[in-house]
């Protein structure tokens, strides 16, 4: 897709996206690039580049969701549905274990993909199974907070960073089914504390594709390193608008019919990774 084509049913679809997006990671506390990947990899997929197409979708999918997670986690906060000294802990700690483990993959050079993505689609698996056979328990649907010591999010960070540097994936998908099962807490309070955590994660690797450019420019004066705002602009600014609005409605409806709504999401997201 080259420039000519930023036309006016582009920005359109752009703007629609970005609307669908933002409202899905307020929603259940992702960082809603099941919906932004697809989308940038199509835009670099027909254009004349031959190479940076993989850093240009990481790196416009990542620019959207920090602004998806800023945006949706004021939302939050003011709901009091989050809690930023346990999004430190565990946003640094997802940091420390994705990069140390990219490191590793790289320099040993065993990073398979498709056998990661077999290993990271039966831990969802298993996680969604966990989640619908305790869906009716009082501990599911429960809105009570006990918030456990800081030291305790640590290794949900570190599991997220892990399968996150595994797959590429992750983010809301691995914590918040860690922040209810295995924290023991209300699934709304999962959600809001998620979308806090992504922005943190996401924040490094952004600054990374900013500063080192592209070895080709898709727009040359009208991108930022590997960021294109021809495309970025209206989708950020769209996604940004809907993502309080998905806050709201999570905060709105029953602790089971955003469990449901979840599991459906990470049903999606297997289905993706094991055909696509």
């Amino acid at each position: 897709m080259d420039t000519y084509q930023f036309d006016f049913w582009f920005l359109v679809l752009v703007l629609v996206i970005g609307l669908a997006g933002g409202f899905l990671a307020g929603l259940l506390g992702v960082g809603g690039g099941l919906v932004f990947v697809p989308v940038f990899q199509e835009i670099v997929r027909n254009h004349l580049i031959e190479t940076d197409k993989v850093s240009y979708v990481l790196a416009n999918s990542l620019f959207v969701v920090f602004v998806v997670g800023i945006s949706g986690s004021y939302k939050q906060y003011k709901l009091k549905n989050t809690h930023i000294p346990s999004a430190l802990y565990t946003g640094l700690s997802a940091i420390f274990s994705s990069l140390t483990l990219s490191f590793i993959l790289k320099y040993y050079d065993l990073n398979n993909q498709k056998v990661f993505n077999y290993i990271f689609s039966g831990i969802l698996i298993l996680t969604a199974w966990r989640m619908w056979a305790g869906r009716n328990s009082k501990e599911s649907q429960s809105e009570v907070l006990n918030l456990p010591k800081l030291s305790k999010f640590i290794p949900a960070g570190l599991f997220s960073g892990f399968i996150t540097a595994l797959t590429g994936l992750g983010g809301g998908v691995i914590m918040i089914p860690y922040f209810t099962r295995i924290m023991k807490l209300p699934v709304k309070f999962s959600t809001g504390l998620s979308l806090t955590v992504i922005p943190i994660i996401a924040f490094p690797l952004l600054l990374f594709y900013i500063f080192n450019g592209p070895q080709q420019e898709m727009y040359p004066g009208w991108q930022t390193g590997h960021i294109l705002w021809p495309a970025i602009l209206p989708m950020i600014i769209a996604a940004g608008i809907a993502s309080p609005l998905g806050v709201k409605v999570a905060n709105m409806i029953k602790p089971k019919t955003l469990l449901t709504v979840f599991l459906i999401f990470i049903t999606i997201n297997i289905i993706k990774i094991l055909l696509f």
